[in-house]
């Protein structure tokens, strides 16, 4: 037995402490056998515990609140949030900045204008299939003009293949020949050629570039010499000419495509560290110059990315040039070119300075050579030489237990 005492009043229900065991009941002027006003109905009867429980919980959760006070209620909250974001971390395959943003809308890029350097493979040709597909029109730029005639053909959407402009050029020629390319693609799209108008180039998408694996003693200059021209002097150099055409018409966004070793310096790769590092340090001196101007940067830093056509081998920098890498070695523990391509769309829509876009153990080390570098370099410095011998053997540097096996081997030795 257990009593609640229910009180009914202008058709309300009111839960009232079971000690009163009693029910007021309002009479109705026209209801048959109504009771009295006035006259009290005690209520005993077997009910279910549910009520009984609700109204604990509540009593529970009131005192807890009582107890606790605004410290300790700011306290549990803040311990939620944290644990909130450590699952999402834990999930992440990108920056929780970047992932906090919503999708770029499917017209985001639609009627923009999009030059895009390398775009003949990989990741350039993806990002030109994808932005085609929502109506950009395309400036396509590497050295390999059949290859973009391909991607041109590939590409479906609202402006291809007519919205679609083919313009070889070697990234690492003298600035001339920047100047007159950058020239080219800006009146692409003219309504009116010669005059700048909001028809000129909105996006300029740096995607040129090569990688490295090779141990920094047996590195010849000339390909320091290489890896730098394509992967840092090119892309500024192609700024440099691009840029007076965005600053004229007020508006322009540059889109650039770093690395993670550019924020985690990266044993194995010590050049191409260095090179991707050196894109971070002008582009964002860049963007403080030009932002009240109209002019944006956006840079984004992919870890290790899935090609196209894993199939085939892949062509990186050795010590002494270009060499073949196998391609059971250049997919280990990558991401899908698809979800790269989304995310980098998605911190360009948005206009972020900054993204990073790995996987762990990559993006953790990000996060620690950011905020706790200290502890990021005795990391590497214990995971250095083992990582830097498997390169040397030609081995992937990205599988994690071969390197951490490597890594405890050398100290137990």
């Amino acid at each position: 037995m257990c009593g609640t005492e229910y009180r009914l009043q202008s058709n309300r229900l009111d839960l009232a402490p079971p000690r009163q065991h009693r029910a007021l009941i309002s009479p109705s002027a026209n209801s048959k056998g109504s009771v009295r006003s006035g006259v009290v109905l005690r209520v005993c009867c077997n009910m279910s515990p549910g009520l009984g429980l609700l109204d604990s919980a509540q009593r529970a959760t009131t005192a807890a609140v009582e107890s606790l006070g605004l410290p300790g209620i700011a306290a549990v909250a803040a311990g939620t949030y944290c644990l909130w974001t450590l699952l999402r971390f834990v999930r992440a395959d990108a920056d929780l900045r970047l992932l906090s943003k919503r999708k770029a809308p499917e017209d985001a890029f639609e009627d923009k204008v999009v030059w895009i350097t390398g775009a003949s493979q990989g990741l350039g040709a993806e990002l030109a299939k994808r932005l085609a597909a929502r109506g950009a029109r395309l400036v396509l730029s590497s050295r390999q003009e059949g290859a973009l005639q391909k991607v041109k053909e590939a590409c479906r959407g609202k402006h291809a293949p007519d919205g679609i402009l083919v313009l070889p050029f070697d990234l690492c020629a003298n600035y001339s020949v920047m100047a007159e390319a950058a020239a080219v693609a800006d009146s692409a799209f003219l309504e009116l050629p010669g005059e700048l108008d909001s028809s000129g180039v909105d996006y300029l998408l740096h995607n040129a570039g090569a990688s490295q694996h090779a141990v920094a003693e047996e590195t010849s200059a000339d390909v320091m010499e290489q890896l730098f021209e394509l992967n840092t002097l090119g892309p500024v150099k192609l700024t440099r000419a691009a840029l007076p055409y965005m600053l004229s018409r007020k508006k322009g966004q540059i889109v650039v495509v770093s690395s993670m070793a550019g924020k985690v310096p990266s044993p194995g790769q010590a050049v191409y560290s260095g090179a991707k590092s050196a894109l971070l340090g002008y582009f964002h001196a860049l963007h403080a110059e030009v932002c009240d101007r109209g002019v944006s940067v956006t840079i984004c830093c992919p870890g290790p990315v899935c090609a196209a056509d894993d199939s085939r081998p892949r062509s990186v920098y050795g010590p002494d040039g270009l060499k073949q890498q196998a391609a059971a070695v250049s997919t280990s523990g990558k991401m899908p070119l698809p979800r790269v391509v989304e995310l980098m769309l998605r911190a360009a829509y948005h206009k972020l300075d900054e993204c990073w876009i790995a996987r762990h153990p990559v993006l953790l080390m990000g996060y620690l050579m950011q905020y706790c570098p200290t502890l990021g370099l005795r990391v590497l410095r214990w995971l250095g030489p083992a990582r830097a011998q498997r390169i040397r053997r030609g081995e992937s540097g990205y599988e994690v237990q071969g390197v951490l096996a490597g890594a405890f081997a050398s100290k137990t030795d």
